[in-house]
């Protein structure tokens, strides 16, 4: 990565760190930050009196100091449009594996035994969305070849065009209760923060599946346990947690109707050739003042 930068640039002076840590001093003096990890701190944002813009390689933004930043007057963009392929497969796997049944399958084998669990087709069923972007985009076209029903939901209930139906989250009762897997691509902000809670599940179906794919502080943990311990839902998907590495002593980890991934939902090894053209261009127009930035973040609304 760095000798494409440095030969598509060479009047730019780039810097490589190891850890954010080892880049913070060097930040007092820099125009730009590529943040390849979780992002500089508060104070250190409010030292860095040539920043101009940061670019971090997450989707989600709700680990920087967004205020920070917005009081500097920095201009942040994000790696949309880098996770749609790598999430969208991750989608379809959690349900493929809940419809065939895989973890029964496997543990038949493990015991060698000759045993044909029930198994149920994708095909005809709901998937609802919470969050109708470009990840939720890209798994409605891999859902819809199964012969799937996507609606979603998003803050203003405009539709989009991928949907056979888009519904504001305070009006989607209607769409919680007849969904066959809700599929969470939420980002954190402080209006999404715990808002998937008890009510929420308790408008779900019992053989209803929740797919937790977008930040883990939107779901009330504690809630999400009552409703797979009551039945209340028959199964969670989970790869975004409130605390990462996820305690060992949570009940996630050896609950039978939960199956956990170390947020593992976005790598691919095409992460950094889908990322470095967003960064490039944007580096263009930061130079020259030429172009339309990619990927910019509303930090009033948080993504």
């Amino acid at each position: 990565m760095y000798d494409d930068l440095t030969h598509k640039f060479p009047e730019v002076y780039f810097l490589m760190f190891e850890s954010q840590e080892d880049a913070d001093n060097e930040l007092k003096s820099a125009d730009v930050l590529f943040a390849l990890g979780k992002g500089p701190s508060e104070d250190v944002i409010k030292d860095a009196e040539n920043l101009k813009w940061l670019m971090t390689i997450s989707a989600g933004v709700d680990q920087l100091p967004l205020r920070a930043l917005q009081k500097r007057g920095v201009k942040v963009t994000n790696a949309k449009g880098v996770h749609e392929v790598q999430m969208g497969e991750y989608a379809m796997h959690a349900m493929l594996d809940y419809a065939r049944s895989a973890k029964r399958t496997v543990q038949y084998q493990t015991e060698g035994l000759w045993q044909k669990p029930d198994m149920m087709e994708l095909y005809g069923k709901h998937v609802l969305f919470l969050g109708t972007g470009a990840i939720a985009k890209a798994i409605v076209h891999r859902a819809t070849a199964f012969g799937m029903t996507c609606s979603g939901v998003n803050t203003s209930g405009k539709q989009v065009t991928e949907f056979q139906d888009v519904m504001r989250f305070n009006k989607a009762g209607r769409l919680v209760s007849e969904a066959d897997f809700v599929i969470n691509l939420l980002p954190l902000t402080e209006n999404t923060t715990c808002l998937i809670d008890h009510d929420f599940f308790a408008q779900m179906k019992s053989s209803a599946v929740f797919i937790n794919l977008g930040r883990g502080k939107t779901v009330v943990e504690e809630d999400l346990v009552s409703a797979v311990n009551n039945q209340s839902i028959a199964h969670a998907y989970l790869d975004v947690f409130h605390e990462e590495p996820l305690p060992k002593e949570h009940p996630f980890w050896q609950h039978e109707r939960v199956r956990i991934t170390p947020h593992l939902a976005g790598i691919s090894e095409h992460y950094v050739e889908r990322l470095l053209p967003i960064f490039t261009h944007n580096l263009h127009v930061f130079e020259t003042g030429e172009g339309l930035w990619r990927n910019e973040v509303n930090i009033n609304e948080g993504y």
